[in-house]
Parts: structure tokens; sequence; C-alpha cells
């Protein structure tokens, strides 16, 4: 019978995923990736609390009360915010990893990808809260703003990688 932990988890080889994204060669089973992926993972939820906290307690989330409401308020708008930034993030790293690539050259040490791709931007992006205040909105009667911050976050967000990676593709190739 075979166990998943019985061969390393490669991210960034030669291989392609499903997705089409190259995977960076390194075993995340080993003590420090481990620790890379917590001190990336510790910054991007720093950064999506840092992001939560702008949006519906600091001097801006008053001015910008209203704009917010078209995602069900301020802590959607930070959550469907913090999604975005790491989509667009993502879709730049995703490019220079392939710039690199076709240039025989490594863009980054495998831990560090881990750090920023599975712990920051992982921690940054949280798809966990998203559906859940999707779901709070509809079952408080709010579905249009329930839709809309489903629609934004997942069509904004898949936008947002194309256009960052065509961009930075078109920029430094």
């Amino acid at each position: 019978m075979k166990t998943y932990d019985s061969e390393p988890l490669k991210v960034n080889s030669q291989e392609r995923t499903d997705n089409g994204e190259k995977e960076e060669v390194s075993m995340i089973a080993t003590a420090s990736n481990v620790l890379a992926v917590a001190i990336g993972g510790g910054l991007g939820a720093l950064g999506r609390y840092g992001i939560a906290v702008a949006m519906t307690q600091s001097s801006i989330a008053k001015p910008i009360h209203a704009a917010t409401q078209f995602v069900g308020g301020g802590a959607s708008f930070a959550t469907t915010l913090a999604n975005l930034l790491g989509c667009l993030l993502l879709g730049v790293l995703y490019q220079w990893t392939e710039n690199m690539a076709a240039t025989a050259q490594t863009p980054l040490d495998p831990r560090m990808m881990l750090a920023i791709r599975v712990g920051f931007l992982g921690s940054l992006t949280t798809f966990s809260t998203l559906i859940g205040d999707a779901a709070l909105l509809g079952i408080n009667g709010r579905p249009s703003p329930s839709l809309v911050l489903m629609s934004v976050n997942l069509v904004g967000g898949w936008l947002l990688f194309l256009a960052a990676a065509a961009t930075f593709r078109g920029v430094f190739s």
C-alpha cells in the first residue's frame, strides 16, 4: 500500500502540474522548508490582518464605508482586497519564474519560493473566509452582496493573475 509520506512532495520541478505551473524542486517535509513556510505564513497572516484593520478600524475605514458595501462591508472588502492582491502577486511570481526558467536561470532558492507562495500568499489570501463571508451575507438576507463578493473574488482574481502574468511577460521579455 502506497502512503503519501513515502515520496517527497516536489514543488517546482520541470514537470508541469495540471495548471501549467512549474513546481519548485524541494521537499516540504524538511525542517527548513517547514520553517520557511511558517515564516512566510506568519508574514502573510500579519499582512491580511493589517488589511482587515485598515478596512474596518483605521482612519480610512469611515470614508470608504459606502464603497465597501457592494461586497457586504469593510470586513468582506478586506478579504476581497487581500485575495485580489494575492492573485496579482501570484501572477507576477508565476511569470517571473517562467521567464527565469526559459533562460535556464534559477529564480529563487526553492525555500524562498515556498515561503512566498505557500506561506505568504497562502495565508494572505483565504478561500475559507471568502466562503464564510458570502454564506453569512446570504443567510442574513443579502444575496446580492454575497454574489458580488464571490464574483469579484473569483473572476477578479483570475483576471488579475492573467493580467499580471501578461504584463510581466511583456515588460521583462
